[in-house]
């Protein structure tokens, strides 16, 4: 294949992806969590000026989403356009890693066509959550780590370093890869197998450690405990799975790597993966940093910490992804390998079969429409409030029932979040306390003009019946399974 060929094919593959998105978008993929809008409401209160401090979410998404809502003020809309923007620089990451370790046209045009459709990949790229952003820093740092191995140019070590102390600030998963990152620079020179001067590993450790120790010393002042957010996270964990040893079984990194290992077809780049590893030290050396990187991540989640409360195949996903490129070598040189049925197989059989992988891919791209979170229904609701009261009077209040996370995609389509008063403190709806409408008890005029509350949104039938009872209460309108009511 010539490399004008291969350019314009990767340009196509490159603008297949754009549209995929466009498509999902359309096709109502909105989210598979309510983090999604909780982010996005984190990060219009930052740029607002209103958000508390102590957040045990890290800072990048929440000043990335700010400072686009500054130029472009739409919860719904901004969030979607960044992360498709870092779901398509992560994927030019993908390739540039996949050719820069195999050098190879075909390979690296398997890999970018089986990476196009790979579900994980595709959901995640759609959804503004924060591992697309991740994936292009960690994507590119070990792009750069990889050039640094092959030209011995030390600007791309450098490079490499900031890439992922910049994923330190996205996921606490990148503070292990930036640990990892100064360990193998570290054992590369105590094993003499690069040329690595004592003063540039220190320098490199100060600038991969800078921003975790900061977070250590902002979670102390803000919350009183330099480890907040890592019992934070477990205390969430273990109210939403519990710390059994089934939960642990199945949520753990190991597991859930192997789950989509096989039921995404990538065991054969698996098994090239160890054969290579044992048989090619340039292999050796790329992969010791991503290796490195996953071993202290299942040893911890096996204790069951640091695991979220959903959506837990997302966590070791990266690993997956990476060994996309050991699949395609493994369909380019399908025939090489000493088994009968591989060594007959012409390059027909191997196109169909990468075919049929893709088609399966697609399928199970369908699939997740059972996780879909955020609804039509939620975004026509929050833009009809945004219509027909917010953008005319910003000042209005509305009480919207808190029986699921569902009230945040809506606070997020009306594009006016502080405008919402809860049904309960803290909006977490496992932990009832503070009920300002309950169904056993009467609604309070008082409290609620108290509170300044122009409005009701309300899901529940009974507290629906309850609120039609009284005559000091309109039904506004019915927007699916919601219904708004108007105090008058």
């Amino acid at each position: 294949m010539t490399e004008k060929k291969f350019k314009i094919t990767i340009t196509v593959i490159v603008f297949s992806l754009i549209i995929l998105n466009i498509i999902f978008y359309y096709a109502g993929f909105y989210s598979i969590s309510a983090d999604e809008s909780g982010r996005t409401i984190q990060a219009y209160r930052w740029i607002s000026g209103t958000l508390e401090e102590g957040s045990t979410w890290l800072p990048f998404y929440t000043i990335l989403n700010g400072v686009a809502l500054f130029f472009y003020n739409d919860l719904f809309l901004t969030p979607r356009i960044v992360i498709a923007l870092f779901g398509l620089l992560a994927f030019i990451s993908f390739i540039l890693l996949t050719h820069a370790i195999f050098k190879d046209y075909e390979i690296t045009l398997f890999a970018s066509l089986i990476a196009l459709f790979f579900p994980t990949r595709v959901i995640l790229s759609s959804v503004p959550l924060t591992e697309s952003i991740y994936f292009f820093f960690i994507f590119s740092g070990l792009v750069l780590f990889v050039k640094w191995l092959n030209k011995k140019n030390t600007n791309f070590i450098y490079y490499s370093a900031l890439c992922f102390a910049l994923s330190s600030f996205v996921r606490y998963e990148g503070w292990v890869f930036s640990g990892v990152f100064i360990l193998t620079l570290i054992i590369f020179k105590r094993l003499r197998t690069e040329n690595l001067k004592s003063s540039t590993i220190l320098f490199l450790s100060l600038i991969v450690i800078a921003f975790p120790v900061y977070w250590f010393i902002y979670q102390a002042e803000t919350a009183g405990n330099a480890f907040h957010f890592f019992s934070d996270v477990n205390r969430n964990y273990e109210r939403s799975q519990g710390i059994t040893f089934f939960s642990i079984l199945k949520n753990n990194y190991l597991t859930r790597f192997l789950h989509h290992n096989i039921l995404y077809f990538c065991f054969p780049g698996l098994i090239l993966f160890g054969y290579l590893f044992l048989r090619d030290s340039r292999i050796r050396k790329i992969a010791c940093l991503p290796l490195l990187a996953f071993i202290p991540l299942i040893l911890v989640s096996l204790t069951g910490r640091g695991l979220p409360t959903h959506n837990t195949w997302r966590t070791s996903e990266l690993w997956n992804i990476l060994l996309i490129p050991f699949t395609a070598y493994f369909f380019k040189n399908i025939n090489s390998f000493d088994y009968k049925y591989l060594k007959n197989l012409k390059s027909s059989g191997v196109k169909l079969i990468l075919f049929v992988i893709l088609v399966y891919y697609s399928f199970q791209i369908y699939s997740f429409k059972k996780d879909f979170y955020f609804t039509e229904e939620e975004l026509i609701a929050g833009r009809y409030l945004r219509e027909n009261i917010l953008d005319n009077n910003s000042a209005k209040k509305i009480l919207i029932e808190v029986h699921d996370w569902s009230f945040l995609h809506i606070a997020v389509a009306s594009n006016y979040p502080d405008n919402f008063v809860k049904s309960i403190d803290g909006g977490n709806p496992d932990i009832r306390r503070n009920l300002t409408i309950a169904d056993s008890s009467k609604i309070d005029l008082h409290e609620l003009k108290n509170k300044n509350i122009n409005f009701i949104m309300l899901h529940t039938p009974d507290l629906k019946a309850k609120a039609e009872k009284n005559n000091w209460i309109r039904k506004k309108k019915i927007l699916n399974g919601w219904t708004l009511y108007e105090i008058i």
